[in-house]
């Protein structure tokens, strides 16, 4: 064992949350995301021998995994089935029917935009909402920090621009 190594089962369970969130953001279901999640730590599992901690951040070697095995997910369910069971599966808020109601159709309308996003975008903006480091996003994304900054900000802008031309 590499002394920089933690133990896997540290990873595990410090990961596992996180891990978990950004998978079933990404494909919109608790069975889908359950089974994509055991996958990546089973996989982790296997390589874990192969890790270099000097290398990278258990979290940008996990996700790296996450985001390997969503996408094998979704080359075979296809783009526009992921996008159905992104909106038909989110959670509301506990409030009144109307704001309920409303609240979901912005929700919906902002899932189709960040649909629309080039692939790199959609992952930077997933990566960061799941709690990585710009560090940890340019290391999954084969860039620098900077560059993982300047692409999530992108998609940010890009998701106002799109919000505010449907707002008028």
């Amino acid at each position: 064992m590499v002394a920089d190594r933690p133990p896997f089962e540290d990873v595990y369970r410090d990961f596992l949350g996180r891990v978990y969130a950004y998978v079933r953001a990404q494909v919109g279901t608790s069975a889908d995301a359950e089974d994509i999640t055991a996958q990546v730590f089973m996989n982790a599992y296997q390589a874990y021998a192969r890790f270099e901690p000097r290398h990278t951040t258990p979290a940008a070697w996990l996700f790296r995994i996450a985001r390997n095995a969503t996408l094998d997910h979704y080359r075979s369910h296809g783009r526009r089935e992921r996008l159905r069971r992104t909106i038909e599966h989110q959670p509301m808020a506990e409030e009144d029917p109307a704001s309920k109601a409303e609240e979901r159709i912005q929700y919906q309308a902002l899932l189709e935009h960040v649909a629309r996003l080039p692939e790199r975008q959609r992952d930077a903006i997933s990566l960061r909402h799941s709690g990585l480091s710009f560090q940890e996003i340019g290391k999954l994304i084969g860039g620098s920090e900077d560059a993982a900054k300047m692409l999530y900000h992108r998609a940010l802008k890009a998701l106002k621009e799109a919000v505010a031309k449907e707002s008028v």
